[in-house]
């Protein structure tokens, strides 16, 4: 029976946990580095114009957008209340398109990895043992008128089973987590650059606003 119990140690033996952990690791940076590379691409075809240069992908230029509108100013030669004193002029915002869109800056920020093996020292199996004996025997006693016999008669039935179970079972857990924990510290500077470029400028000159001119 001692033979047959099985060594708990022995059953952890051999495990390549190198593979077991190191393994979610590593394609743990190779995520990274494919949100990283996601990351640029994205800005290189959102944020840029279609290269001249097929040497540089910068070398287009930003991309922009335009927008167009009117917005009212006041003349100055003219008091204020008076007609003719709130004129309006044309104006448009040309706006770096990197500017007005999220950047994706997805990263891993954690990584869990959990082994679990549950090993149980028992074996399943069943034995049935079954034995069966009888006696018969007969006696005369006695003598003249006076005789008799007996007659003797007995079973033995044995029934023996012995049943024994055994189960190992693992469990492999691997959690990864991924955010957004926003732009890196000098995109979010050049983000800052670029947004001194998003003021209105005058394309025309101020015209007098037709419905304040007729009252």
């Amino acid at each position: 029976m001692a033979g047959e119990l099985v060594n708990m140690s022995d059953q952890f033996k051999g495990l390549p946990m190198g593979d077991l952990i190191g393994g979610p690791l590593n394609a743990a940076c190779e995520a990274q580095v494919k949100l990283a590379q996601a990351t640029a691409d994205f800005i290189k075809v959102i944020g840029f114009l279609q290269p001249k240069d097929a040497n540089d992908p910068y070398s287009g230029g930003t991309r922009t957008a335009t927008f167009k509108f009117k917005r009212p100013v006041d003349n100055p030669a003219v008091k204020p209340g008076q007609p003719g004193s709130t004129m309006e002029e044309e104006v448009e915002m040309c706006v770096p398109l990197l500017a007005i869109v999220k950047v994706p800056n997805l990263s891993i920020t954690t990584v869990d990895v959990s082994f679990d093996m549950e090993v149980k020292s028992s074996f399943s199996s069943k034995e049935s043992t079954d034995a069966q004996a009888s006696l018969e025997a007969e006696m005369s006693f006695g003598w003249g008128c006076f005789k008799g016999s007996v007659k003797v008669h007995g079973s033995v039935a044995t029934h023996k089973e012995n049943a024994r179970s055994s189960d190992n079972s693992a469990k492999y857990h691997v959690l990864v987590h991924a955010e957004d924990k926003g732009m890196p510290e000098g995109l979010a500077r050049v983000m800052d650059i670029l947004q001194t470029a998003c003021a209105p400028r005058a394309i025309g000159p101020a015209q007098p606003v037709p419905a304040l001119a007729a009252a």
